[in-house]
């Protein structure tokens, strides 16, 4: 897990936000696999509300640069939160090293995998939600995705 005020304050420097509550930002980075062998809370409970905020905030944003019609906006937008699209913003961001995972994961080098990565980033989109609202987490998530 994540062992120091330092290693949160670099993750919240590359995120662009400063958590409220850290709980939220440490579960959020959390795999299920590592909860399986270490019980905790894990990044899942984030997941599917950061899902939604990641979708309205790449509408919202694409309406703001110019696409006003659904069928302008849903290809564009379909690519940036697909899996793959989510992973190479998460590389970019390089949230990577602070991923939690499982022993198996790591021999695996599941924290580089598309699948890893997007559901982190999803987990991060919800526990910022939780922590500061949505207008905070679309302002810092548009910048991501800019």
């Amino acid at each position: 897990m994540l062992d120091n005020t330092d290693t949160f304050s670099d993750i919240e420097l590359i995120l662009g936000y400063n958590f409220r509550d850290r709980n939220f930002l440490e579960q959020a980075l959390i795999t299920k696999a590592y909860s399986n062998e270490h019980p905790c809370k894990d990044q899942s409970e984030f997941q599917t509300i950061g899902d939604a905020v990641i979708k309205l905030v790449l509408t919202e944003f694409m309406m703001e640069n110019g696409h006003k019609t659904g069928a302008s906006i849903t290809p564009e937008r379909v690519e940036l939160e697909k899996k793959e699209g989510l992973a190479e913003t998460a590389r970019r961001l390089g949230i990577n090293p602070y991923i939690v995972l499982g022993e198996g994961q790591k021999k695996q080098n599941h924290g580089d995998s598309d699948h890893v990565l997007a559901e982190t980033l999803e987990a991060i989109a919800g526990a910022m939600y939780y922590d500061g609202g949505f207008d905070n987490t679309k302002d810092v998530m548009k910048k991501w995705f800019s």
